[in-house]
């Protein structure tokens, strides 16, 4: 059977440019394009706020099914009907989908025989795990004397495992995977005993197809920009970069701070993250942007004119945002947590940071700006390992497909 033949159908909430809502969609798309260029038919099952009926859009490398959704907890359920109704007329060889919503949890249920493809990008238990650090310790022993009045041990913000796991949509999707894939070993060292997981996991970066007119743009003759590209979070390490920039705007007016993504609420006490980040920053304000979100375009050409990007997340998987920034010349300035040391070599191809640590950020960044000559020699090795790793990531991302095919043997009723 040739590739043209071999169905692939993707189940994820996020897909853009109907969903666009952070690295899961990107990660998606990124793989639309390297499955198709390489013959196999790929259909997406995604979510769309526009749209009051389910809709097909057809490119020409795949079709999205577009499912008028919008809460990603209730997406599994929706999936799974407008699955139903398309499998009585296609045929199906391999199922993908992200962890994170168990977007595609109701259809393997329902279609055991049909092989899953699970890829974890930090499950949502790990990421309010992690946003909890800035919580006070009396915010964390309560948890611990609450959860004891009930009469059961859960050491909450220190537990080292996951006693809950059971009721977990996104544990029960991962258990059910025919194939747990995990981009960095960060994530799969975490959460393995987290889990207390018993099936491999294969580590496979996310294949990255950068698009060519990142590479244009020369690594000289840029602004005075830094820039940030994320969501307005705690995660994200809002907190410590607020502070990191008062002192680095201080130390440096010429320079201004971009800052791409939605506003997120933090707490009752922080509704608005970019509020908060405004007050705090009123000293500097005249030299920081807040732009919200933008179109891949609007972001490409703001990296074009950035001198370096930060990213000071408390975790992270495997983030496109550097691998763009890398593609476009702009020197990365990034957190040493999560899976972000296994694409930088510090010194190498940008620098790591304590993210909580506001001084070492702004350390970090002062390497990058100290020296124009050791910037460019950063960002073209950065370019340089971002175009040889990938195509590594590409051929051995199709070796798990095609393995994965070998293996499908499911045959609907449509074609028997």
């Amino acid at each position: 059977m040739s590739t043209t033949s071999k169905q692939i159908l993707l189940v994820s909430y996020e897909f853009p440019p109907h969903m666009p809502t952070g690295g899961i969609g990107t990660y998606m798309y990124h793989l639309v394009l390297m499955l198709s260029s390489k013959g196999y038919s790929v259909t997406v099952f995604s979510a769309t706020q526009k749209h009051t009926d389910v809709t097909v859009v057809k490119t020409n490398n795949y079709l999205n099914y577009l499912i008028p959704c919008s809460d990603i907890l209730k997406f599994k359920d929706d999936a799974l009907q407008v699955f139903n109704e398309y499998i009585k007329a296609h045929h199906v060889d391999i199922i993908e989908s992200p962890e994170v919503g168990a977007c595609a949890l109701r259809i393997k249920e329902d279609y055991p025989l049909i092989p899953l493809i699970v890829r974890l990008h930090t499950p949502g238990v790990v990421i309010t795990k992690i946003s909890n650090t800035y919580q006070s310790l009396v915010t964390k022993l309560r948890y611990v004397f609450g959860a004891l009045r009930r009469g059961k041990l859960d050491l909450g913000y220190w537990s080292k495992k996951d006693k809950n796991r059971m009721l977990d949509p996104e544990y029960k999707i991962c258990i059910l995977a025919d194939q747990l894939v995990s981009p960095s070993h960060a994530l799969a060292d975490y959460i393995s005993p987290y889990w207390q997981l018993e099936k491999e996991i294969i580590i496979l970066p996310n294949p990255f197809h950068a698009d060519s007119d990142l590479f244009k743009y020369p690594l000289e003759d840029r602004e005075k920009l830094i820039c940030f590209i994320g969501k307005l979070s705690v995660l994200k390490g809002m907190f410590t970069l607020t502070k990191a920039v008062k002192l680095f705007l201080k130390e440096h007016p010429d320079y201004r701070f971009v800052f791409v993504g939605r506003d997120e609420s933090v707490s009752e006490i922080i509704p608005s993250m970019k509020a908060w980040m405004e007050k705090e920053l009123k000293d500097v304000i005249e030299k920081v942007e807040f732009t919200g979100t933008l179109s891949r375009e609007e972001v490409k050409i703001l990296l074009g004119r950035s001198r370096v990007c930060v990213v000071p997340s408390l975790w992270e998987n495997y983030p496109n945002v550097i691998l763009e920034a890398m593609a476009a010349g702009v020197a990365v300035a990034a957190s040493n947590r999560g899976g972000i040391p296994e694409l930088i070599t510090n010194s190498t191809n940008g620098y790591l940071f304590n993210p909580l640590m506001p001084s070492e950020i702004v350390r970090a960044i002062n390497k990058l700006l100290s020296s124009d000559e050791e910037r460019f020699q950063i960002t073209a090795a950065a370019r340089y390992w971002l175009r040889s790793s990938q195509l590594e990531v590409e051929q051995r991302s199709l070796e798990l497909y095609g393995s994965m095919l070998k293996k499908s043997t499911y045959a609907p009723a449509c074609s028997q």
